[in-house]
């Protein structure tokens, strides 16, 4: 259950309402998928998984992604056996499939994005080698530049904060990267709602600015008996810092601040945001800000 009251400063708006879970049938998509539909459950809300098919086989791969209700049976949430109208009736999920033929898969996601918005995207990474394989590719800025979408990307491999076995959910640890530009206050608030929304007694909050001459912005910090926050100055190259920072302190969660003008999938072509996503061990959570 929410910590705070529904008219506090940081949550009275919802963490998201609406969240659209990519897949391509993959075992680091299926990782995303069981974050994508834990926070649906914990938030109660809608749940799009979201496929594209090169028009060969459509249809036939949906037999491949785990039942929705077969994994909440698994987690223990519905009985063996419950009806479709379990997952609506016992978690407040709504879930809708969408499978897409078309030979670009980003451009796909683009045009479905524009056409039915949501509030967060999750989808998987595979370590260096970048986003699952059928959205690998580099795009023109037209294609990008209007999906400005929160985005959670999900490692194959490393620490996520929700277990596809037991549906266990973990959330201690969020680590806040802030520096000037882009504005690292609505990564600050975003934080602050994932933890809103964990089931941990305390979750400990690290702000980390790398500074190579230049000051840490001011930011002001919510003050609550579940959080404990600390500050982490670090110099250096500001991509390892960061990430060894994450390393460090065990983080499940790295929140941040991207720029808007590059849309959610341009955050994947910026030098400092493209390492995280790529290299860290637990999801990022990236946040377009600006023009």
């Amino acid at each position: 259950m929410p910590k705070e009251p529904a008219d506090s400063r940081y949550s009275r708006e919802a963490f998201v309402q609406s969240i659209l879970c990519v897949t391509d049938f993959s075992p680091p998509s299926l990782n995303a998928f069981a974050h994508a539909l834990m926070m649906a459950m914990n938030l109660r809300c809608d749940l799009t998984l979201f496929h594209v098919d090169k028009g060969d086989e459509f249809g036939v791969e949906w037999a491949r992604v785990p039942l929705v209700r077969g994994v909440l049976e698994k987690w223990g949430y519905l009985e063996k056996g419950s009806p479709r109208s379990a997952v609506f009736e016992k978690v407040a999920v709504r879930v809708r499939k969408v499978e897409v033929v078309a030979e670009n898969a980003l451009s796909a996601l683009r045009d479905h994005l524009k056409e039915d918005p949501v509030d967060l995207v999750v989808l998987a990474t595979e370590g260096p080698r970048g986003v699952v394989s059928w959205l690998r590719g580099s795009l023109p800025e037209s294609l990008i530049h209007d999906s400005r979408v929160m985005t959670l990307f999900v490692p194959a491999a490393g620490k996520g904060f929700v277990s596809l076995d037991h549906g266990g959910f973990t959330l201690q640890r969020v680590l806040v990267p802030v520096k000037h530009q882009p504005d690292p206050r609505p990564a600050i608030t975003y934080a602050f709602r994932s933890a809103v929304f964990s089931t941990e007694e305390l979750v400990r909050m690290a702000v980390v600015h790398v500074g190579n001459g230049d000051a840490a912005p001011q930011v002001e910090i919510p003050v609550r008996p579940y959080l404990s926050w600390e500050t982490i100055n670090r110099t250096g190259p500001v991509a390892q810092e960061i990430l060894d920072a994450a390393a460090t302190l065990d983080s499940d969660l790295i929140v941040m601040t991207t720029h808007g003008s590059h849309g959610f999938l341009g955050a994947l072509r910026g030098s400092v945001t493209n390492q995280i996503i790529h290299s860290a061990r637990c999801p990022v959570l990236a946040i377009p800000v600006g023009s």
